[in-house]
């Protein structure tokens, strides 16, 4: 991603936009991406209407076909108009403009259209689009794209970015082959860091005296069902958000051209899970050198690299993936491009909870109205996510949904108190949405300990998000961290993989020898709740208390650090480099 244009050429089509009311509203760039926009709307809208009812002649329409391409007509075309005047508007920039910029996005519908119209001449065409799966990926893999455009344009616009593939594949080249590279530089340690964790994706299998396989092995168990046409959430209830099971549906569908096994299916999840951690890597040391500065942003990034409990997690849990839209929020907020945060914030709440630790430090310092539009582009994103499940697969996306706001706890101060010592238990059958409310325990603590928990951790979140001091890198990290340690003491249920959650804060308060040690001591307790008390101490439920406690108690110090450095101003060292500045957050 690259900055949109730079201040002058912005106020210079403000001057213009405002010439008077002789000037046209729609010069001809504006007419042409206008054009060329209807057209290929259009040209999907016959696409879909072929798909679902089939080819027809101008004569003879039927009512369903015709509803079919006009809904698709309004909802697209209506999506493009709202967006571009929401840009215009936000942005300060010309409609014509903006249009020029979004027509771009839709590039790849070039391929359905160009389908629909050779099923149109083609009796052959038509056959193998409607009947068969020959074609499929040739207008599924460019819808899927286009879909992922329109979600990244509008936020990305609205911030005044803009992707550039090339540009960052020129600057990594560039950045290899410069003479820094040799010299102790955040360059090298991301290179070697890759390295290492492509070799143990590709060639490593875990095992030693704690070993009892991953998670992967459910993963994958579940994913088999894309197999036999079957989709999370539509004919089978989960225990997650439906970013990651529709994830390990693709990658199960993936691993059929490389044997189709549990291992073919482990190496494709390790390989995601590699770009997901240099993701997290990049982002710890762009986000301390921010707070701090570039010897401590590399300490940081080193001290990560460092770790062996994400080495492990990695290859056994999909956690990965919501710290990194945890960690890319936060950098957004701090470089000021929240519109494009909160899409950060949606995508990672999609995949785990946790990430909405982030709101908090999203809207603090924000006007009312920036706050509503920041909210509501998360809010957006979310139900643009969950609505179509939701209808289609009604029965199964309710189950899954109380699944995971019923099931009682497990690993936390809330389940010992219960008189519950073992792990978090789920039925193993999921093609039946009752199963989703049977579980091992009956909870015994009354409900309002629970509840009132989470009105205190509501209220915490409320005061964080209200704060009227302008942000700085420093306050952003230091509310995000304080937000996740409140929900990570209030969740009723503990797995110790979350404790990676924690990890990069915990570094980021701390860049060098101290926050690797409390680092190492963070990893350290949640290894010896699992495997270890699982494997040697599970018949001496005393372990466990110990265990919980010290734990919860570690959580608590790192949030009252996190709550000093706060309400203090931010941090104790000199003041480091200051906040960029956007308008787009007035």
């Amino acid at each position: 991603m690259t900055p949109g244009p730079p201040a002058a050429s912005k106020a210079a089509e403000d001057v213009t936009a405002s010439e008077g009311p002789g000037y046209p509203a729609l010069r001809w760039r504006g007419i042409g991406a206008l054009a060329v926009t209807l057209a290929l709307i259009v040209g999907l809208a016959l696409f879909v209407a072929l798909m679902r009812e089939g080819r027809t002649t101008l004569g003879g329409i039927s009512a369903a076909w015709a509803l079919t391409f006009a809904v698709t007509v309004a909802a697209t075309a209506g999506w493009s108009l709202a967006s571009v005047l929401l840009v215009a508007f936000v942005a300060r920039r010309r409609v014509d403009d903006v249009l020029a910029g979004q027509v771009l996005t839709h590039w790849p519908l070039l391929a359905p259209v160009t389908l629909v119209v050779m099923a149109f001449v083609s009796d052959a065409v038509n056959h193998r689009l409607l009947q068969t799966d020959d074609l499929r990926w040739l207008w599924a893999v460019p819808i899927g794209v286009w879909v992922a455009g329109q979600v990244l344009w509008l936020p990305l616009s609205l911030d005044g970015l803009r992707l550039s593939p090339i540009r960052v594949v020129r600057d990594a080249i560039s950045g290899l082959a410069g003479s820094r590279f040799a010299r102790l530089t955040f360059g090298l340690i991301f290179v070697q860091f890759v390295a290492l964790r492509l070799g143990l994706a590709l060639l490593w299998r875990p095992i030693g005296l704690f070993e009892r396989g991953s998670d992967v092995g459910a993963y994958e168990q579940r994913a088999r069902l894309a197999l036999q046409g079957l989709q999370p959430y539509l004919d089978y209830w989960v225990e997650y958000p439906p970013v990651f099971p529709w994830t390990a549906s693709g990658l199960k569908l993936l691993s059929v051209p490389l044997g189709g096994d549990e291992a073919a299916f482990q190496v494709l999840f390790s390989l995601m899970m590699v770009g997901f951690e240099a993701g997290i890597l990049w982002l710890i040391h762009a986000i301390a050198v921010r707070v701090w500065d570039e010897p401590r942003g590399l300490v940081a990034a080193a001290a990560y690299a460092a770790l062996f409990y994400p080495i492990y997690i990695a290859n056994r849990h999909f956690e990965s993936i919501a710290v990194f839209f945890t960690l890319l929020g936060v950098h957004l907020v701090i470089a000021e491009r929240r519109h494009t945060a909160s899409l950060a914030i949606a995508l990672g709440v999609l995949t785990k909870l946790f990430p909405a630790a982030v709101l908090p430090a999203l809207l603090a310092g924000q006007s009312w109205t920036a706050r509503t539009r920041y909210l509501g582009l998360a809010a957006a994103a979310v139900i643009g996510a969950l609505a179509p499940l939701a209808v289609i697969g009604r029965e199964f996306f309710v189950a899954s949904i109380q699944n995971m706001l019923l099931r009682p706890g497990w690993e936390t101060v809330w389940a010992l108190a219960d008189g519950y010592f073992g792990f978090g238990w789920i039925h193993r059958y999921r093609q039946s949405p009752d199963t989703a409310l049977e579980f091992n325990y009956t909870p015994d603590l009354p409900a309002a300990a629970w509840w009132g928990t989470a009105a205190a951790v509501a209220a915490l979140y409320t005061v964080l998000a209200l704060r009227r001091s302008p942000p700085t890198p420093a306050s952003v990290v230091w509310s995000t961290g304080l937000a996740l340690a409140a929900f990570a003491l209030y969740l009723r249920g503990w797995s110790p993989q979350f404790m990676v959650w924690l990890l990069p804060f915990a570094l980021l308060a701390y860049p060098g020898g101290r926050g690797f040690l409390i680092a190492t001591g963070l990893s350290v307790l949640a290894l010896l709740e699992y495997p270890a008390y699982f494997v040697l101490w599970s018949e001496h439920p005393w372990v466990l208390w110990l265990l919980v406690v010290a734990r919860t108690l570690a959580i608590l110090a790192l949030g009252a650090v996190f709550a000093r450095r706060l309400w203090r101003g931010g941090r104790s060292s000199p003041a480091g480099p200051a906040p960029a500045t956007s308008s787009a957050g007035a």
